[in-house]
């Protein structure tokens, strides 16, 4: 991921740009055309041409084009009288991007990092990160600065949108922001590979925590000069202190340790300790669903994605799976059991699962370019549905469920709303959902 460029007007930082050539682009906002060294990286752009001898336009004799132009007028103002009265204002097709029948507003995010996430009222909504722009480019008195948001993917709303409280940009530019949702719920935020932010879903407020960490922990009294590992894994992030220590922390629990693997592999019993369901794939191809029960505490160290082995006989045909030795104590496993055995299926990701509900994507082939399955299975792993997505690529707990609405999940610039019944509902694109700042 990190080897994609996106491209971006130098004049008005819009994305909306067009590939001209030899490493020329032209702004489709503000009509500036620019340069890009593309030395040693690789362009996420797309290509639009328009091959002027091939239209079909500059073969019409004028009487022919007055006849075109007519009819074309005629249709358009019956279809303009006619169509509102077919689908109503607020109506959409399955799929519409949802700022078709938005008013566009002053401005829209230039989106560094989001992650969705369920608040204390199962609301399925988005958390998103960047800089911001008008969307008429002009006199963006909010430039080089950083604002975060919250945005519910059912009622189409922001409902918050604030600034980030930092004054160094430059150090971000470089080194980016990266969001994480961990296993309390609470998004954290990493910003400029320094600094550390949470967000609070139940509370609703962000708190800057690098201050709380270098209190709480003894070995960063010399302060903190990286955050070099951010982990999903295990809801941790490793910490490289100015003296050269490492350490990771668990922000929810406030426990650190110098080792983290050699600390799970110790026996430990933390508050609120009970059995629990977990979910998560094998690393072989076919992928193969994994349910099994662990000792768990919110916040405490646990290690959320175990090394499972695979074992297939001479043809291939699968035979079990096992945890890995090292990993049954640092997942602190108590039993297993393999779901999809009789299915072939690759490239598995468990985009999350809650309330007896399995969101999954998977693939038939193991090809990188098909598209994804999205599956909705209950914790016994019987299918309730199933549909193709629209993308290639997915990350693992990259989506979020409710049982009573649906599934919220993307891959970071842009989220996919599907109804419980297996309904795409919205296709969000995060650089277009305009709002006001004034």
């Amino acid at each position: 991921m990190n080897d994609i460029k996106k491209i971006a007007c130098p004049h008005c930082n819009s994305r909306k740009v067009r590939y001209l050539d030899a490493n020329m682009f032209k702004c489709l906002s503000c009509e500036t055309s620019f340069y890009v060294n593309t030395n040693q990286t690789t362009i996420n752009h797309k290509h639009t041409y328009t091959n002027y001898k091939n239209n079909p336009f500059s073969k019409l004799t004028s009487k022919r084009a007055l006849y075109f132009i007519t009819g074309f007028v005629v249709l358009a103002l019956t279809l303009f009288i006619i169509v509102p009265f077919l689908t109503g204002k607020n109506s959409y097709s399955s799929g519409q991007r949802i700022s078709e029948n938005v008013q566009i507003k002053d401005y829209i995010f230039n989106v560094e990092s989001s992650a969705a996430f369920i608040d204390q009222s199962k609301n399925l909504k988005i958390f998103i990160i960047g800089t911001v722009r008008p969307t008429n480019h002009n006199n963006n008195k909010f430039k080089d600065k950083i604002y975060w948001a919250v945005y519910d993917a059912v009622k189409g709303t922001y409902e918050q949108i604030e600034p980030l409280d930092i004054t160094n940009t430059k150090e971000i530019s470089f080194n980016g922001i990266e969001c994480f949702r961990f296993d309390d719920g609470n998004i954290y935020t990493v910003v400029g590979k320094t600094m550390l932010y949470r967000y609070d879903t139940a509370a609703k407020n962000i708190r800057y925590l690098n201050d709380e960490i270098i209190t709480d922990v003894d070995g960063l009294q010399s302060g903190i000069a990286s955050i070099d590992d951010t982990s999903n894994a295990y809801a941790a992030f490793e910490i490289k202190t100015n003296s050269g220590k490492r350490i990771m922390y668990f922000p929810a629990s406030k426990v650190y340790s110098n080792n983290h693997f050699t600390y799970s592999l110790k026996d430990h019993s933390y508050p609120n300790d009970k059995p629990t369901v977990f979910f998560f794939q094998t690393r072989n191809e076919p992928s193969y669903l994994v349910k099994y029960n662990a000792l768990y505490s919110m916040g405490y160290p646990i290690c959320f994605n175990p090394h499972i082995l695979t074992v297939f006989d001479e043809n291939e045909n699968f035979k079990s799976a096992s945890f890995d030795n090292h990993w049954v104590k640092s997942s602190r496993m108590i039993d297993m059991e393999v779901l999809n055995t009789d299915s072939k299926l690759y490239q598995l990701k468990v985009l999350d699962y809650r309330d007896g509900i399995v969101a999954l994507g998977v693939k038939t082939r193991n090809v990188s370019s098909e598209k994804y399955k999205i599956q909705w299975l209950d914790y016994n792993g019987n299918l309730l549905w199933s549909v193709t997505g629209q993308d290639s690529f997915l990350y693992d707990f990259s989506g979020v469920v409710n049982k009573n609405i649906g599934l919220l999940y993307g891959n970071g610039e842009h989220y996919f709303l599907y109804s419980n019944g297996g309904k795409l509902l919205k296709k969000l694109e995060l650089d277009e959902l305009s709002f006001d700042l004034d």
